[in-house]
Parts: C-alpha cells; structure tokens; sequence
C-alpha cells in the first residue's frame, strides 16, 4: 500500500485506487510510462525457480531455488500415502490417465522474477 508523506514528515498509508485519484493528468501519464519501464526491466531480468510441492490441486509447500532437496524429501514423504489410496481408489473404478497422474503429488517448478521471489513467495520476516 503506497505511503504518502507530506512536508512536515506526516505520513499516511493510502490504497493505489485512492492515491491515483490524486494525481493529475500528467502525474499519471508519467506513473504508467515508469512503471511501463520498470514492469518490462522486470520481466527481462533472469527468473528465479520456485519448486512447489503439490497434491491435486492444492499447493502444500513452496521451496526456495536452492531448496530442491527439501522439495524432494517433502514429495517422498506424502507420496507413498497417497499412492496407495490412489491406486486402491483406481483398482476399484478406473478413471482416466491424466485424472489420476494430476491426483498424485508432484513438484512443480516456478518461474518468477527477482522481486516476486523476494516479496510475494518468500518475504523477509520481520
């Protein structure tokens, strides 16, 4: 949330909607072309990996780049349980292929910019 600070060193926390309501014409023209630069300077920069343990369709745990040995022992763990349930669950009805590939856990990688790494999959603890 943008935080707008006056000459007196008051400050206050604004949502985006509000805070453009502010601007005037030319201040929003500049805002779009310098976040039109920064958005491309992101997305042009190298990606990071984000390795995500999944189970169906639910996430259960993301790990860092360099964490694909943590990644690896999580699937190992979950895996087996949840083979053979599936396994008795398809012995007993067959169901298509990809149903019961996708329903098995598994580890996706992420590709992600720098900055979504540092803030929205793994942000600093404060």
């Amino acid at each position: 949330m943008p935080e707008i600070k006056c000459h007196h060193g008051c400050s206050m926390s604004v949502g985006t909607d509000q805070w453009v309501a502010t601007l005037t014409i030319d201040q929003m023209r500049y805002a779009c072309e310098t976040m039109g630069e920064k958005i491309k300077a992101i997305e042009e920069a190298p990606k990071r990996t984000v390795w995500r343990v999944c189970r169906g369709g639910l996430c259960e745990a993301n790990y860092r780049e360099d964490e694909y040995e943590k990644a690896a022992d999580h699937l190992l763990r979950i895996f087996k349980e949840r083979f053979m349930s599936e396994a008795a669950d398809w012995i007993e009805k067959p169901r298509g292929y990809l149903n019961f590939e996708r329903d098995l856990p598994h580890i996706t990688p992420e590709r992600v910019s720098q900055i979504e790494y540092d803030t929205e999959w793994f942000p600093a603890k404060t």
